[in-house]
């Protein structure tokens, strides 16, 4: 049977985005690891997610390919994956795969003028120390935004929807797809 997960989607501005960090980084002892493959196996952590460019400028407007973070405790080290390529050599794959127990944040962020790119957080774990940290920004999300349909939308970007911004999952879907003020 597969393993039940626990989800938020969100939208924040930048802005709102590097506030609701710096306050959770503030209150919780965490480092972030890049998810994604790459040529090399090694996985730096940082330290702090708050002044990361991914929060002020997306490159793609989609957020199955937006940039996405494993969150850990300061010294705890992710599992990282090898893949054997078909043209000889490896990639190194660092995903909720083999780290099942880590949460993983997606930030919401800007991809154009007019077009804000949902975020999410997800975890398949509460009991680990990263499922205590997925339900601690989980929370602070929450108080910061208010439920717009099936997602959780801060105050700026609520008021960036208003003024006819596209909040979307992905910025080349019609605009049936937007989410809707309410």
């Amino acid at each position: 049977m597969p393993q039940r997960g626990y989800n938020l989607h969100f939208f924040l501005t930048p802005t709102e985005q590097v506030a609701l960090l710096e306050v959770f980084e503030a209150r919780h002892r965490v480092s972030y690891h890049q998810a994604g493959t790459s040529a090399a196996p090694d996985t730096p952590a940082l330290a702090s997610l708050a002044g990361a460019e991914s929060l002020s400028r997306l490159t793609i407007g989609d957020w199955n390919h937006s940039p996405s973070y494993l969150l850990t405790f300061p010294d705890e080290r992710v599992v990282v994956r090898e893949i054997t390529l078909r043209k000889d050599g490896y990639a190194y794959a660092v995903d909720q795969m083999e780290n099942p127990e880590l949460a993983r944040l997606r930030p919401s962020g800007q991809f154009a003028e007019g077009v804000l790119v949902a975020g999410s957080l997800a975890t398949y774990s509460r009991s680990s120390y990263s499922g205590l940290l997925f339900q601690a920004l989980a929370k602070l999300i929450k108080q910061r935004s208010r439920r717009i349909g099936a997602f959780w939308v801060g105050r700026e970007a609520e008021e960036q929807l208003q003024r006819g911004w596209r909040l979307v999952t992905i910025a080349s879907s019609p605009r049936e797809y937007d989410l809707i003020w309410e």
